[in-house]
């Protein structure tokens, strides 16, 4: 039989229903156990600590609910520079930002023992357990942009940016002079760090290929 918990939102499954503390941290990739405090959900106001050789039975209804966190900050590395962070478990994302990476330009691979080495290329979400282990690598993304698709229809782009005003010129032609007429943009599919939002007069942000906006043009008076 399967036994689901949650530890840190995140799912893991076992085939023991009776599982220490250091079982958990170990299932979740939380390693030493030593670095970690454990913590099990009693009910909706608040945890207890489950020491590493203390026992919880996991037939109880429903999913269980843990907490790990770092007794101390956690140094990592990324690109051979340390970082310390606070976090059992950060998305690519996560690290990139703490890192000082663009995750628009860059992906994150992710060095373990071995010489194993697992892309988060496409999987900018996935939450990676950290450890005193850990060690990553930016990788320059491959961008080819050879068109956005803006109200439904292909338009030529080539370019890694696209302003406010060129999105309503390709759209429209030209910006009207009129003071009465205004613009509204909103997009989907866009870059990891921001894949959907609404723009602003005067921005600039970084595009994807066959990134898709929808653009009106309203008259106030």
């Amino acid at each position: 039989m399967i036994y689901t918990f949650k530890l840190n939102n995140t799912k893991f499954e076992t085939n023991e229903s009776k599982i220490t503390g250091n079982q958990l941290l170990t299932i979740a990739n939380l390693s030493p156990s030593e670095d970690f405090e454990l913590l099990y959900k009693i009910n909706e106001k608040g945890y207890t600590p489950i020491q590493l050789d203390e026992e919880v039975d996991l037939k109880t209804a429903g999913i269980e609910g843990f907490k790990a966190k770092p007794y101390k900050g956690i140094i990592i590395k990324v690109d051979d520079e340390e970082f310390e962070v606070n976090e059992c478990f950060m998305t690519p994302n996560e690290i990139m930002s703490t890192a000082g990476i663009d995750s628009d330009r860059y992906s994150l691979n992710e060095l373990r023992a071995g010489g194993v080495e697992v892309t988060y290329k496409d999987d900018a979400e996935h939450k990676i357990a950290i450890t005193r282990k850990s060690c990553f690598i930016s990788c320059k993304r491959d961008l080819v942009v050879e068109c956005v698709i803006v109200n439904a229809k292909v338009k030529p782009w080539v370019n890694d940016e696209i302003s406010f005003d060129e999105i309503v010129v390709l759209e429209y032609g030209a910006i009207a002079s009129n003071p009465n007429v205004i613009y509204t943009i909103d997009y989907v599919k866009g870059v990891p760090s921001k894949p959907n939002g609404t723009m602003v007069k005067g921005e600039v942000i970084s595009v994807k290929n066959k990134m898709i906006f929808n653009v009106t043009q309203t008259n106030k008076s």
